[in-house]
């Protein structure tokens, strides 16, 4: 389905009964939708939970960004708010993973009243820390392959300072199909996941839209900045699930949230990397299932 807010419509799949706790899933990426969560989780969650797969304005099914309209991680909470506004909702939980996490926490701050509960899944709250945990795993993937000199680039970018560009993000795509080896713990994953990847169903233009965007978003102003300090102000209930080979959200963001958010909760999903809904998504369904209902 479709939901029309001020200046766009957005995609949305939608599942659970109409009067269920609400859950807004916010995708990662930045250039990926909601097909892959709703595919692993929807059905699961929505037993339940009445849980509101979201792709973002400009990728996949929700309609294109012009080609020189601005584009920064303000809008993107925009676009939720209005959402919930056109669904009728008083309140929602919303989970976010990855970069979505950015935009979880960005809401939860920016309008703590709309919101019941907020989860986070290997949150991207600051890409810099991230990078620096990447590069080297990146490195020893190159040096699988043959390419030493990729292997010394990433080694070299882990010790500078990311804060003010993405380049690493080039580097660590020329691993190709290896790339994914970076999101996922157990062996058997990397080839269901590149698998699930292929089969989205989404049309090849729209998966051209969203790779364009997946480069414009990360050129938005303060995208690499931390966002831990914004923890401080996070005032609703919030829960951390953290796959233990994560390599998104690092120690500093670990510790900034223990710091920040002293009545917020963590779990870490021994056998996962990025992807816990993916790689224990029994557990993860409990857990999250758990947490909006407690919360509701």
């Amino acid at each position: 389905m479709r939901a029309t807010t001020a200046d766009r419509r957005l995609f949305l799949d939608v599942r659970g009964a109409p009067d269920a706790p609400p859950l807004l899933y916010l995708h990662g990426g930045p250039g990926m939708g909601c097909h892959e969560f709703m595919l692993w989780q929807g059905d699961r969650l929505a037993a339940d939970l009445r849980v509101i797969g979201l792709d973002r304005r400009g990728p996949l099914e929700t309609d294109p960004l012009a080609p020189d309209e601005p584009l920064d991680e303000s809008d993107l909470v925009a676009d939720c708010e209005s959402l919930r506004a056109s669904l009728g909702l008083e309140r929602w939980a919303v989970l976010g993973h990855s970069f979505g996490g950015r935009f979880a926490l960005r809401y939860a701050h920016q309008h703590p009243e709309a919101i019941s509960a907020v989860i986070f899944e290997n949150p991207g709250w600051d890409m810099a820390e991230a990078e620096r945990l990447r590069l080297p795993a990146a490195a020893g993937l190159f040096e699988e392959l043959g390419d030493a000199v990729s292997a010394a680039r990433c080694r070299q970018l882990a010790t500078e300072d990311l804060t003010d560009r993405w380049e690493a993000r080039s580097v660590v795509a020329a691993l190709g199909d290896r790339y994914v080896d970076l999101y996922v713990h157990k062996p058997e994953a990397r080839v269901e996941l590149t698998r699930t990847l292929a089969d989205n169903p989404v049309p090849t233009d729209q998966r051209d839209r969203a790779d364009e965007y997946g480069h414009r978003l990360p050129d938005a102003p303060d995208v690499m900045a931390s966002m831990v300090p914004l923890l401080a102000g996070l005032s609703v209930p919030a829960l951390l699930i953290k796959g233990r080979y994560d390599l998104t959200t690092g120690p500093e963001q670990i510790d900034g949230f223990r710091r920040h958010v002293p009545t917020g909760r963590i779990e870490v999903f021994d056998s996962s990397a990025h992807f816990a809904q993916f790689e224990e998504p029994d557990r993860y369904a409990t857990s999250v299932r758990g947490f909006v209902l407690a919360h509701r």
